[in-house]
């Protein structure tokens, strides 16, 4: 069979890269005996793929991977599972999909990051709406392709502000992987570039993944 699991990394892992995670993953299947299925050749690894990359440096709310293994009760894979793993890391639900069923870095295209902000909700909220109203937003691009600009407005799905008391939290869903990925640094760039500085951004998250389709917003647990 093959499991989609649901995880989250606390703040205290937030420094932790892709690979050390899938790392983790690993060593948890092992020692909850968890029956996984191994790959071929001389040097096997256990069949784990792991959903979009989460950026060193930031935690995350619900993150994915794949799993394939002989055909296991969710909850007991849930139970095992959170029995080894660290604290601060928990799966947090599983399902089980069809072989044929579409890998997560092919079906995963949104994702919504979280920026808590050191400023009145009123500043914050003018800030936004200010760069919603663009029909063009340049930042430098952080990725692969240096010194050029990226537009990210045909991949900024939604931007909204939270209250919080005396600060706010600024909520941005953005398009990832092909064929617009927007980064979260490229994001601080842009808030940067609207008056919200690195410094008044106390905290950051990344509080999903999704499936856009259209207007809906899919998770990666419920689609085939």
């Amino acid at each position: 069979m093959r499991l989609r699991a649901e995880y989250e990394v606390g703040p205290n892992h937030r420094f932790l890269a892709n690979l050390e995670m899938m790392h983790v993953m690993e060593r948890a299947l092992r020692r909850a005996g968890i029956p996984y299925h191994l790959s071929e050749g001389f040097n096997p690894h256990i069949r784990i793929s792991m959903g979009t990359v989460l950026p060193v440096g930031i935690w995350g709310k619900k993150e994915y991977f794949d799993l394939e293994m002989d055909p296991m009760d969710g909850a007991e894979f849930l139970r095992r599972m959170n029995q080894v793993l660290p604290p601060g890391i928990a799966i947090t639900a599983c399902r089980s999909l069809g072989m044929g069923a579409r890998a997560l870095m092919k079906s995963i295209n949104a994702a919504e990051y979280a920026f808590q902000v050191n400023q009145r909700p009123a500043e914050v909220e003018a800030a936004v709406q200010e760069i919603i109203s663009q029909e063009e937003i340049l930042v430098p691009s952080r990725g692969k392709k240096k010194n050029v600009n990226k537009n990210l407005r045909p991949g900024l799905f939604a931007l909204n502000v939270v209250p919080q008391g005396d600060i706010a939290v600024i909520k941005a869903l953005v398009s990832v992987n092909e064929p617009l990925n927007i980064r979260f640094d490229e994001l601080l760039d842009l808030l940067a570039k609207f008056g919200i500085s690195r410094e008044s951004i106390v905290e950051f998250w990344r509080e999903g993944n999704y499936i856009k389709q259209g207007e809906q917003l899919l998770s990666p647990l419920v689609t085939p």
